[in-house]
């Protein structure tokens, strides 16, 4: 793989513990738009899902974005999930939750702080 922006990504890796430029994990080639990112469900109870982010080809910027995590059943955003995972040297990795409804906790896991960001884990419970 050159040394471009597909080196640098994050995995967010949510699971919902609750009663009741994205990609397809596996192929940074396969880019999902924002309506199939819309389209996401998490099951109940301990389902998991990932949701998969990479800089453009040829490009040296990296990547960076948000996303609403949404509880259907109540109609409310539970949360932003907001990162940054910029390619120049001495630059950080940012992952960041804003908006947080207080009813729910949100646990978010390490992620890399330099160079490529990797998996980082989310875990959303009834407060």
């Amino acid at each position: 793989m050159p040394a471009d922006a597909y080196g640098q990504y994050v995995d967010i890796k949510i699971e919902d513990g609750m009663n009741g430029q994205f990609y397809r994990q596996g192929d940074q080639g396969d880019i999902m738009t924002a309506d199939d990112i819309d389209d996401m469900i998490i099951r109940h109870n301990g389902g998991i899902r990932e949701v998969c982010s990479c800089g453009e080809t040829d490009s040296m910027s990296g990547t960076q974005g948000t996303i609403d995590l949404i509880d259907d059943v109540k109609d409310t955003r539970i949360c932003t999930l907001a990162w940054s995972a910029p390619m120049q040297s001495g630059r950080k990795n940012r992952f960041s939750m804003l908006n947080h409804d207080p009813r729910y906790k949100v646990d978010i896991g390490k992620w890399q702080e330099s160079g490529t960001m990797g998996t980082v884990n989310v875990a959303i419970k009834d407060e």
